[in-house]
């Protein structure tokens, strides 16, 4: 299930043992509205809320280098473990996350293969 806390605008994936209490606990303290079923159908915005394209909007074109992080978070990998495997220095993991170092498509590919995703996913 995909739970979605408003204020702080906040998204979390619940699924096994346990998941029931967390959400009980989450609802204790925010207002949170459960997404179930497929993820595309998200719910309809209130009347003081608008759905906007992400890719479209100044915040995404100055944080997109951001994906990368959360990415390699989500897959449970240190910079160091990640800089192994697509045969690059830590540090240069840690420029691409701050987006000090532009990612090209090549290394796109490379980190998507490592981090099981598509490689658009980490291209500007």
């Amino acid at each position: 299930m995909l739970a979605v806390v408003k204020e702080p605008h906040t998204e979390i994936g619940l699924s096994g043992t346990g998941s029931a209490a967390i959400l009980a606990l989450l609802k204790k303290y925010f207002d949170v509205q459960v997404i179930s079923g497929d993820t595309d159908s998200v719910p309809a915005p209130s009347e003081d809320e608008e759905l906007v394209d992400i890719d479209k909007t100044g915040w995404w074109k100055e944080n997109k280098f951001r994906v990368l992080t959360g990415a390699r978070l989500k897959a449970g990998i240190s910079q160091r473990r990640l800089a192994g495997m697509i045969h690059v220095r830590p540090s240069v993991i840690s420029e691409y996350e701050h987006g000090k170092r532009r990612i090209s498509r090549d290394v796109a590919e490379k980190l998507a293969k490592a981090l099981d995703t598509y490689p658009e996913k980490f291209l500007q």
